[in-house]
């Protein structure tokens, strides 16, 4: 009998300047090539501060029916870190995950930045996707106060000059893999203890002090210098596959809590999200219950309840 032990392959391939890589998820045993390139391709992209297994919970749920592939975004996970950190270039990378696998009208997954990253590419090859699913990836809620002041101005610019500064700073050592799952677990007490140790052996690496550390590069928060709130919603207009955006109940906690300023409350947020999800062309928005921003983490089998209606319900378009 064939064998059908799950598996994970890993990928390398040339992105825009770096060596990326990727995971595909399936299947052990010798036709699983053949069988995979048949399958609907699949595309997940995390968020920041994360890797391509931190993913796995969906592509487990879709691995019979679809190719699934998760990609380790730039200066994250085993792709490297160029010290370019451009969303040009985050979808440039996506692009070439798509041609080097040759994918046909894959249906894109992104999370947080992964968010961005797809839309943009939808935004880019409009004709090229069956459909796309933003987990938690369209961002903050805009403010609805003034237009800034010139000294508010001022000061933003100055606080943007001083974080580009700070990008340079390593990451804090981690004693050993059982610090790293201790961490994981308390900012993610819904994750899974099977996933989060998949996780951790996945994404950390011994650190130049001593113990090991998370396997990012703390520049790539360079990224949210690189486009604006407007031109992202400028390119929602330009997606014209069917679009999913979920979000937890609780996400708002996420924006407020760790962005300098920021303050919405629940009207505010939910009239965002309407108003976006209107930009795009055909889009439906749904909210899972006693969820964060890791929806994935947090409610991973409702999470893939939707994806699943949602995907099932491509067919009878």
């Amino acid at each position: 009998m064939p064998d059908t032990a799950l598996m994970e392959t890993r990928l390398f391939f040339a992105g825009a300047n770096c060596r990326l890589s990727a995971v595909e998820f399936g299947h052990a045993g010798s036709n699983q090539h053949q069988d995979q390139q048949a399958k609907p391709a699949l595309v997940l992209v995390h968020g920041m501060r994360d890797h391509a297994l931190s993913m796995t919970s969906i592509a487990r749920a879709f691995e019979a029916s679809h190719r699934v592939l998760a990609l380790d975004v730039r200066g994250h996970g085993h792709s490297d870190n160029p010290g370019s950190y451009a969303m040009v270039q985050m979808v440039a990378d996506l692009r070439a995950l798509v041609l080097h696998c040759q994918l046909q009208r894959p249906i894109l997954v992104g999370h947080s930045l992964g968010g961005h990253i797809v839309s943009r590419y939808a935004a880019a090859f409009p004709d090229e996707l069956t459909a796309m699913v933003l987990l938690d990836g369209m961002g903050p809620p805009r403010p609805t106060a003034a237009a800034p002041s010139e000294a508010e101005l001022q000061q933003q610019l100055r606080l943007q000059v001083e974080s580009i500064l700070a990008l340079g700073s390593d990451l804090r050592p981690m004693a050993d893999h059982a610090d790293a799952l201790a961490r994981l677990q308390r900012n993610n007490p819904g994750l899974a203890r099977a996933t989060a140790e998949l996780i951790v052996a996945a994404g950390v690496e011994p650190h130049p002090q001593g113990g090991i550390r998370w396997r990012w590069d703390p520049a790539m928060n360079m990224v949210w210098q690189t486009f604006s709130s407007e031109e992202t919603e400028d390119h929602m207009r330009w997606v014209r596959c069917p679009v999913l955006i979920v979000t937890g109940d609780r996400a708002l906690q996420y924006w407020t809590g760790g962005r300098m300023g920021l303050q919405a409350s629940e009207a505010l947020y939910a009239a965002e999200l309407q108003r976006r999800q209107q930009l795009f062309v055909d889009a439906r928005h749904e909210v899972i219950a006693d969820a964060g921003h890791m929806l994935h983490y947090d409610q991973p089998e409702q999470l893939n309840v939707l994806l699943t209606a949602f995907i099932n319900g491509l067919a009878r378009r």
